[in-house]
């Protein structure tokens, strides 16, 4: 048993609704939207979607808004050169929500979802892999106005994904970050960490990591990645759901499934996360169509998403009592 146990996360001061938004995707050249890519979900044809389309992001920020989402968590997956869209698509995403906020049209504030895959095995407990960490947070905001961060207590919000990927790190990685983004931001971050940061990787050994359980990981808050396949776990400062999962078209992956029901298996979730209390929740996901876990509007399921969603995010930020919904499998 843990000698010591992760930070509480407490209550924000008004309700929030994120969202992971994955704007990878390009019909004009076809990135990840291959059928051999395993596309489970499609998107409806327009406006094409597209990171480079001004029109597409707008699509989506205006059916987030009447969802009821209040923080788009852009899927950011660094600024090398191998993946361009991850920072010119932050180009085309800002340019979106600027105009929309121009025509006072109503649209989420953008956070950050810290894609952590590409930390690829390195140890950030060493100068150099504290500073790689850091400089991704520095980029990410760097390229989004502040007007347009989301604030979590007047605090800019970043999201982290899994440390499956990190060789090490221990307190002083944050600690690092906290300083850093301070000196050049004026701001401490808001840093909501995935459950598998609670505490300190020193090591890897056959393939699993060695944690250090006497010293927990300090944050803001946390989560645990899943709910899309898992459905809601009582565990950190979010709540967390998903509508169903289903990445068997996906090449080289084992292929698992949890069925939608109709609807039914992301309002059960739903309900849960409602009747937790908690004051920040997170959707698992916008638009990851080869997990099949998007609730965006797709060919396959319309709107219907979109409709559940705002029934209950109207009742998560009325912080009023779930309700059973017409229509929907008991």
């Amino acid at each position: 048993m843990p000698s010591g146990t992760p930070a509480p996360d407490g209550a924000t001061s008004s309700p929030f609704v994120f969202t992971y938004f994955f704007y990878w995707y390009d019909a004009y050249s076809g990135a990840h939207l291959h059928e051999a890519d395993g596309l489970r979900q499609h998107f409806p044809p327009d406006p094409a979607p597209s990171y480079r389309s001004v029109a597409w992001f707008q699509r989506q920020f205006e059916d987030m808004a009447s969802a009821g989402i209040d923080v788009v968590l852009p899927d950011y997956w660094g600024y090398g050169q191998d993946q361009r869209w991850s920072t010119e698509g932050l180009s085309y995403l800002a340019l979106a929500k600027q105009e929309m906020l121009d025509a006072r049209q109503p649209a989420p504030q953008v956070g950050m979802f810290f894609d952590t895959t590409i930390i690829g095995g390195r140890d950030l407990t060493t100068p150099a892999g504290k500073d790689f960490f850091y400089s991704n947070f520095k980029d990410f905001f760097s390229r989004i106005p502040r007007d347009q961060w989301a604030l979590v207590d007047g605090r800019p919000v970043a999201f982290l994904f899994t440390s499956d990927r990190v060789a090490a790190f221990n307190q002083s990685t944050f600690d690092y970050v906290y300083a850093a983004f301070q000196r050049d931001f004026g701001v401490r971050p808001y840093i909501v960490r995935e459950a598998s940061w609670d505490y300190p990787i020193l090591r890897w050994q056959a393939g699993a990591p060695v944690r250090d359980l006497a010293q927990p990981i300090q944050t803001d808050n946390s989560y645990l990645w899943g709910a899309a396949l898992n459905g809601y776990v009582d565990r950190g400062g979010v709540a967390e759901i998903g509508p169903g999962y289903d990445d068997t078209l996906v090449p080289g992956r084992h292929g698992v499934v949890r069925q939608r029901d109709g609807g039914w298996w992301y309002q059960r979730n739903f309900e849960k996360a409602l009747a937790s209390g908690k004051t920040m929740l997170a959707i698992e996901t916008w638009d990851e169509i080869h997990e099949g876990s998007a609730i965006c509007e797709t060919d396959e399921f319309g709107r219907q998403y979109l409709d559940l969603t705002r029934a209950f995010t109207d009742q998560f930020h009325h912080r009023a009592a779930p309700s059973v919904l017409r229509g929907v499998p008991p």
